[in-house]
C-alpha cells in the first residue's frame, strides 16, 4: 500500500504542476493548441481534475511518523484546498473554457514548407468576437501552431502562394 500511496502523490503532484504551468506560463508562451477540441478536452481535464488530484496528494502527506495534529493540519488544509479548486474553477470555465482564435480567411501558403499565414478573430462564443489578427501559423509538434503577428505588406511574394480561402464560419 505505500508504495500505491506514493505512486498516488507522485502522479497527482505531476498533475497539479503540469496545471499550474499551463495556466501561468503556458498563457505566456507563442504556442497554441492546433486543434481548439483538443484545447477544450486539455483545459477542462485540468480544471476538472484540479481538486479531485489536490485531494489525492494527501496519500503522500499523511504519515505514521507525523504527530496527529500535524496529519489533522495537512489533512485540513488539503481538503480546503481542494474546496478551493474546485470554487476556483467556476471563474476558470469562463477564462479558459471559452474563447478561440478561429479562421477566417487563408491568405498565403508557403511554397516549400507547410506555413501559412491566416486572417483570424477571436470568438467568444455566446459573448461574440473579441479581437482580430494576420498570423504566420508554423506547426509544432502535431498538436500546436507557433502563431507570430506578421505584416502581409512586407512578405517576400516570391516565397508565398495566394490563396485568399475563405473558412467554414
Amino acid at each position: 500500500m505505500k508504495t500505491t500511496g506514493r505512486a498516488f502523490f507522485w502522479i497527482t503532484s505531476v498533475f497539479v504542476g503540469l496545471t499550474i504551468f499551463a495556466f501561468t506560463i503556458g498563457q505566456i508562451l507563442p504556442y497554441e493548441f492546433a486543434d481548439y477540441k483538443v484545447q477544450h478536452k486539455f483545459y477542462r481535464t485540468l480544471i476538472q481534475g484540479l481538486p479531485i488530484a489536490v485531494l489525492l496528494t494527501l496519500f503522500g502527506t499523511l504519515k505514521k511518523e507525523n504527530s496527529k495534529n500535524q496529519n489533522w493540519t495537512f489533512g485540513i488544509l488539503t481538503v480546503l484546498a481542494s474546496i478551493l479548486c474546485w470554487v476556483g474553477q467556476l471563474f476558470m470555465i469562463l477564462a479558459f473554457g471559452f474563447g478561440v482564435w478561429t479562421t477566417e480567411t487563408i491568405i498565403c501558403k508557403h511554397k516549400t514548407d507547410n506555413r501559412e499565414i491566416k486572417e483570424q478573430i477571436y470568438d467568444i462564443g455566446a459573448f461574440g468576437y473579441g479581437g482580430h489578427r494576420t498570423v504566420e501559423i508554423k506547426p509544432f509538434l502535431t498538436f500546436w501552431i507557433l502563431a507570430t503577428k506578421i505584416d502581409t505588406a512586407t512578405i517576400d511574394k516570391k516565397e508565398w502562394d495566394f490563396v485568399n480561402k475563405q473558412s467554414d464560419i
